[in-house]
């Protein structure tokens, strides 16, 4: 039987990076975001290292391959650049292979956030893992509300990760297709009015056809990169589907926006420019609503709001994105069971590094 992990963990000190300098593993967007949070804050980056290939430059330094390292190199502390979900991101995997070429001090970015976090901004989950301790008790009531072994095992493996206590999540990627796990897929339904908030490109809209019985959907998106792709994907499925391209909030109004970034784009922030936010009980006062999906980029909580009228009338089938912020794990939970609708909970996570991670009440 699972337990509640303990919150604990031991503090990185910027001293040694300062006194010896650094070297970054990767060499993508989020490595050199890396790199210049790293020399803001007094500490030298030395070079990056990267799994293979010849030896280059990136960011003006020296580039090497694990299998052609420079002298010295592997008595320098080497800070993990690489955060996404993709397998190629496995940390474990990744740190085999640096132990294997000699480094023995190297950090993972839950490691090291907490003395680069001013310079790098919202990241997702990563967080100062100061923040746990302080919300135990939330947490520790969100472990409690989850029905399954499988869950309650997901939730105490993400809690270890994030506080960098392993470097991976057993069994993730989870089983099955995301959002549409089977023990809610294999429910005896009637056909369903479904809405994709968050609809990106209609991957997923394509992938709630061919598990469910749609009666007709709703497609959000306020990208306008991904809307035409949406709207054309949306025009070949066989249940009507109205596409709009808006955000959905606890507001109808307008939001900075930052587009341009695929399934990545994000309300909120400064953001490149503003996209019109609907509330979905403003925008669907009547509908009949089965199955409500949201993966908005940390806006999860403002589109619950705007959507409890409908979801106190319906009672859908809800797949709620818990990973955009750290706080997720605790907020999405304790606002699902303040609706006091006898929701069940479980927590599935369908990718690397405790990226989509999902909450279903049913």
């Amino acid at each position: 039987m699972t337990t509640f992990p303990s919150l604990a963990f031991e503090a990185a000190s910027p001293a040694q990076a300062r006194n010896s300098g650094i070297l970054i593993f990767g060499c993508g967007s989020f490595a050199r975001d890396l790199h210049r949070a790293a020399e803001a804050e007094g500490i030298s980056v030395r070079g990056f290292v990267v799994s293979s290939g010849a030896a280059s430059t990136c960011a003006g330094l020296p580039l090497a391959p694990l299998t052609a390292l420079p002298t010295g190199w592997t008595a320098l502390p080497l800070w993990i650049g690489v955060f996404n979900r993709e397998p190629s991101a496995d940390y474990a995997a990744i740190l085999a292979a640096c132990s294997g070429a000699g480094f023995t001090q190297t950090w993972l970015p839950q490691h090291y956030f907490e003395i680069v976090s001013a310079r790098l901004g919202w990241r997702y989950w990563l967080t100062e893992r100061s923040g746990y301790a302080p919300r135990e008790s939330e947490l520790r009531t969100t472990f409690a509300r989850l029905e399954d072994e499988t869950s309650r095992a997901f939730f105490a493996a993400i809690l270890r990760f994030r506080l960098g206590a392993c470097a991976t999540i057993a069994d993730a990627p989870a089983a099955g297709t995301q959002y549409f796990p089977d023990f809610l897929t294999t429910i005896d339904h009637v056909p369903l009015g479904f809405v994709d908030a968050g609809a990106y490109n209609g991957d997923t809209l394509e992938q709630a056809a061919a598990h469910l019985p749609l009666r007709e959907a709703w497609a959000f998106e306020p990208d306008a990169g991904n809307f035409p792709q949406l709207s054309a994907r949306a025009g070949k499925l066989p249940m009507p589907t109205v596409c709009l391209p808006c955000g959905v909030s606890s507001i109808n109004g307008n939001l900075a926006f930052s587009g341009g970034h695929g399934e990545a784009s994000t309300l909120g922030g400064e953001g490149n420019s503003h996209v019109q936010v609907v509330r979905l009980d403003d925008c669907l006062p009547n509908s009949r609503v089965g199955y409500l999906k949201l993966d908005v980029e940390g806006h999860e909580i403002e589109a619950l709001t705007g959507a409890e009228a409908l979801i106190r009338r319906n009672r859908p089938i809800l797949a709620i994105a818990g990973y955009h912020r750290w706080d997720d794990l605790w907020r999405i939970p304790a606002w699902i069971a303040g609706l006091d609708l006898g929701y069940r909970l479980r927590f599935r996570i369908h990718a690397h590094n405790s990226f989509d991670a999902v909450f279903y009440a049913y």
